[in-house]
C-alpha cells in the first residue's frame, strides 16, 4: 500500500521544497485575499482574531515561578493557558496578516514569533520529565513552520532565520536523535507529535537523507496509530475529544505528504479510516452532544477543513453533517487547523446528523434510540486499562433531548493529582461515580484483565435491547455471572419507557450488591422505591420493581470539573443497597415531559 512507511524511499524527499507545492489550495488566497476575507465563515474567522489577538506585551508572562506552580501545588492550568493564549495571538496575527493588508498584524505577529522563541522551554511542566518533545512543543513547531512558509517574504528574514534555527535544535534534530515513547501509537499523542513533527521536517528539512529517515518515522508511528490507537471497527477509546485532536493533526500531515511527493504517498488511503471516521456519527446523543467516556467531554466542536478533507479523502460523505450550527469550530486557536477551514471548507453548514441505533462490537459502545420520545441511551464494556481510563464497564449514560439524565460524568480537572497515583479514588475515574453496582463494597479494580462485552444488539419494531456481561470487570472469583440487560420500549404511550435488568450469579451464598445511577441533575427520592431525577425539559421516574422492598438513597459528590476552569460540582450518586440475598435487581424509567 502506498501508504505504508515501507514504501516510502529517500528519493521521494531529495529535492528542494517549492512554495505552494505542500499547500496548493493557498496559491487563490495570495492571489486576492480581499475577496476570501469577504466570504462570510472566512469574515467570522477574522472578527474572531481581532478579539483574540493581543500585542505580546499585553499578555501574561511565562515565569520561572508559574512554571514550578504544578510542581509545587499540582495546578497546569496558569501555565498552561498562558502559553496557550500567545500562540492563539500568534496565530490570530498570522491569519489577520495573510487576509487584511495592513502591517501592524505583521509587526504584532512578529513580536509574538519572536517572543515565542525567547521562552525557555515549549514543553509545558506537566511533560517536561518524560518527552523533550511533546505535544505542544510539536504544535507550536507545525505552526510556526507553516507561518514562515505562508507568510515568507511577508516577515523580515531575521525572523524566519530565528524560526528555522529553533525549529532544528527544538524539534529536528532532537527526532532524528532520540526515541520517543509516544511513538507506539496507542493514543492521541502518536497522531500530534509524529504528525506536527513530520509536517515541519516537510517544510524546512532540505537535506534528503534526513528527511527520509524523518518521514519513514513518522509514517511507521501513524501506521502504528491508526492501527493501535483505534478498535478494528474504527472506534476509539478515549473518545470525541481525543479523536478529533489525534486525527486533525493527520489529516493535516497527510495532505501536506501527499502533495509532497506527487500523490505517491496517501496516508488517507488506508482501508481503516473510514470506519474511523464514522465513529463520531456512532457516538453521537444529541444535535450538540457526545458520549462524554474517559476523558471526553460530552460537548464537542470540530474543525470544518479536517472534517471536510477526511469525507472527501475517506469517501465517507456522512460526516459532513458535523459541520453543523451546533459544532462547527473555525476559531484561531490552531493556526493550522484554522486556515485549512478557509481552505478546505465552502462555508456551508449542514444539517445535524440523524442519531440511529448503532454497535461498536470491537470497541464495546452500544446505541439505541427512542425516537418517539426523543430518547438516546447508550452504554459500554470495554475494559478498564483504556485510553484516559476511567473504570466503567457496564456504565450506561440517558440521554433526553441531548441532556444527560444519567450520565457519564466525563473528564475532572486535570491537574497532578487526576493523573497521579490516586486517579481512581477521584470518582469522576473510579466506578463509584458511574452507574454500575458495587460487588460487596468493592469498586471495579483498574487493568486491561478487568473488562466485559457487548453479549446483546437487539432491534425490534416495538423493543431494543442492549445486553452487556462484565463480571470480569471486579475480579471477584465468588461473583460467576454479572449481567445486564436495558431495554427501550420503543411502541409505548405518552410515556418513554426503558427497563433495566441486573442478573448476578455467585458461587456461594449471595454477595451484598449496591446498585448506583449517577446524574448531574436535581434529585428527589420518594419512600415507595423511587426517585425523580428533574431535567430542563423532562423528567426520569425511576422505580425499583425488582425486590420489591428496596429503596433509593442519594449521595452528592463534590468534584472539580475540567470544564469549568476548577469550579467545584455536584455529582448525585443514586444509591440502592440489596437487603436481601436475591439474583437480580430490576428499574423501571419513565421519561415524562
Amino acid at each position: 500500500m502506498s501508504n505504508r512507511a515501507e514504501s516510502v524511499k529517500p528519493s521521494h524527499f531529495d529535492c528542494p521544497l517549492v512554495r505552494d507545492e505542500m499547500l496548493p489550495e493557498f496559491k487563490a488566497v495570495r492571489a486576492d485575499s480581499a475577496s476570501f476575507a469577504k466570504l462570510p465563515h472566512v469574515r467570522q474567522l477574522l472578527e474572531t482574531c481581532e478579539a483574540n489577538c493581543e500585542p505580546v506585551e499585553q499578555l501574561p508572562r511565562l515565569t520561572y515561578s508559574l512554571y514550578q506552580l504544578y510542581e509545587r501545588t499540582g495546578n497546569r492550568r496558569k501555565y498552561d493557558n498562558a502559553q496557550r493564549k500567545k500562540r492563539t495571538s500568534a496565530a490570530s496575527a498570522a491569519l489577520l496578516a495573510i487576509f487584511r493588508d495592513e502591517q501592524r498584524w505583521i509587526d504584532i505577529l512578529q513580536d509574538l514569533v519572536w517572543s515565542i522563541c525567547e521562552e525557555t522551554c515549549w514543553v509545558p511542566p506537566e511533560h517536561i520529565k518524560h518527552n523533550p518533545i511533546d505535544l505542544f512543543s510539536s504544535e507550536t513547531a507545525f505552526m510556526l513552520a507553516e507561518i514562515e512558509h505562508l507568510l515568507g517574504d511577508q516577515l523580515d528574514e531575521a525572523v524566519r532565520r530565528r524560526i528555522r534555527a529553533e525549529l532544528k535544535v527544538r524539534i529536528l534534530d532532537p527526532y532524528l536523535a532520540n526515541e520517543y515513547g509516544w511513538s507506539d501509537g496507542h493514543n492521541n499523542w502518536t497522531g500530534v507529535c509524529e504528525r506536527s513533527v513530520g509536517s515541519t521536517f516537510l517544510y524546512l528539512e532540505q537535506d534528503s537523507d534526513r528527511m527520509a529517515r524523518a518521514i519513514n518515522r513518522v509514517l511507521e508511528g501513524l501506521s502504528k496509530f491508526v492501527e493501535r490507537a483505534f478498535l478494528a471497527d474504527g472506534g476509539s477509546s478515549e473518545g470525541i475529544g481525543y479523536w478529533q485532536y489525534g486525527l486533525i493533526n493527520t489529516v493535516n500531515f497527510s495532505a501536506l505528504l501527499r502533495e509532497r511527493t506527487g500523490g505517491e504517498v496517501n496516508f488517507l488511503a488506508h482501508d481503516k479510516f473510514k470506519k474511523i471516521a464514522l465513529y463520531p456519527l456512532a457516538v453521537q446523543t444529541g444535535p450538540e452532544s457526545f458520549y462524554s467516556v474517559s476523558d471526553s467531554a460530552g460537548g464537542a466542536s470540530f474543525a470544518p477543513g479536517m472534517i471536510a478533507r477526511l469525507a472527501e479523502r475517506t469517501d465517507v460523505d456522512g460526516i459532513l453533517a458535523l459541520i453543523n450550527k451546533h459544532t462547527a469550530n473555525v476559531g484561531p486557536d490552531r493556526f493550522p487547523h484554522a486556515i485549512r477551514s478557509v481552505l478546505w471548507w465552502d462555508g456551508k453548514l449542514h444539517q445535524p446528523p440523524r442519531i440511529d441505533d448503532y454497535l461498536l462490537p470491537d470497541t464495546g459502545v452500544a446505541r439505541i434510540v427512542d425516537e418517539r420520545h426523543n430518547v438516546v441511551l447508550i452504554a459500554k464494556a470495554g475494559h478498564n486499562n483504556e485510553n484516559h481510563n476511567q473504570n466503567d464497564v457496564g456504565s450506561f449514560a440517558l440521554y433526553v433531548g441531548g441532556e444527560p439524565m444519567i450520565c457519564d460524568p466525563g473528564p475532572g480537572l486535570y491537574d497532578k493529582e487526576y493523573f497521579g497515583p490516586n486517579r481512581y479514588e477521584n470518582p469522576l475515574c473510579g466506578s463509584y461515580g458511574h452507574s454500575v453496582p458495587r460487588i460487596a463494597g468493592r469498586v471495579q479494580p483498574p487493568g486491561e484483565e478487568y473488562g466485559g462485552r457487548i453479549a446483546a444488539f437487539d432491534i425490534k419494531p416495538a423493543t431494543k435491547t442492549i445486553g452487556i456481561e462484565f463480571a470480569g470487570a471486579y475480579g471477584i472469583a465468588d461473583l460467576t455471572e454479572l449481567s445486564r440487560t436495558i431495554t427501550l420500549a420503543t411502541g409505548s404511550g405518552d410515556t418513554g419507557e426503558i427497563v433495566l435488568e441486573d442478573r448476578y450469579v455467585f458461587t456461594g451464598q449471595p454477595l451484598p450488591v449496591e446498585e448506583a445511577f449517577t446524574t448531574w441533575a436535581p434529585v428527589s427520592v420518594g419512600h415507595d422505591g423511587t426517585a425523580v431525577i428533574h431535567g430542563t425539559d423532562c423528567q426520569l421516574e425511576l422505580r425499583i420493581v425488582e425486590p420489591d422492598n428496596a429503596q433509593f438513597e442519594v449521595e452528592d459528590l463534590s468534584v472539580a470539573e475540567k470544564g469549568s476552569g476548577g469550579s467545584t460540582a455536584t455529582l448525585r450518586r443514586l444509591a440502592c443497597r440489596l437487603t436481601t440475598g436475591g439474583e437480580s435487581f430490576k428499574l423501571k424509567l419513565l421519561v415524562t415531559n
